[in-house]
């Protein structure tokens, strides 16, 4: 029992986090599943991360249910997911009326602003987490800059999930 008490406290300090999206998630994850809690190791945490990408749906989503999974079962999968996506939807439910009334607020538009500075240096810690994880020379690096470059100047003309298969080809090529 309280194993799955620790789940749904760790997944919902995740979900509150989750501000600006699946990738703010990643260092959030990493730091409440394997530096507090010692449930996943780093090297799995990054597994966790690949099929979470991997499969359909936001990666918070997949990452608690597999990590649920994974530490307690079903029951641990259903914990996780509930408490990673309850404070969304209480934020959404709750705040919304006060959000669209201070929209154009001032002050608000500052806060509002300044947290996504705080959220993209949030993705940069998980590109550098992530990164430091699944990077093992400069073959990898090389692909992983090939890919970047690609996405980059095909933006919204060429699918992610085509750039995630052909590495993995290239990599099933090359190793």
């Amino acid at each position: 029992m309280k194993i799955l008490l620790d789940l749904f406290i760790s997944f919902m300090i995740i979900g509150i986090g989750a501000y600006g999206g699946g990738m703010v998630t990643i260092p959030l994850i990493q730091h409440e599943i394997v530096v507090k809690n010692n449930w996943l190791l780093l090297d799995e945490m990054a597994e966790v991360f690949a099929i979470a990408q991997m499969t359909p749906g936001p990666i918070a989503i997949n990452s608690a249910t597999f990590t649920g999974f994974r530490i307690a079962g079903i029951i641990g999968a259903v914990v996780a997911t509930i408490a990673v996506i309850l404070p969304s939807l209480s934020i959404f439910t709750l705040l919304t009326p006060i959000l669209i009334k201070y929209n154009k607020n001032e002050y608000f538009c500052r806060l509002r602003n300044n947290m996504q500075l705080g959220v993209l240096s949030l993705i940069f810690f998980a590109v550098w987490s992530y990164g430091s994880a699944v990077i093992d020379g400069f073959i990898d690096i090389g692909i992983a800059i090939a890919a970047f470059l690609l996405l980059f100047n095909f933006e919204k003309k060429l699918h992610p999930i085509i750039v995630i298969f052909t590495c993995g080809i290239i990599g099933l090529i090359i190793f």
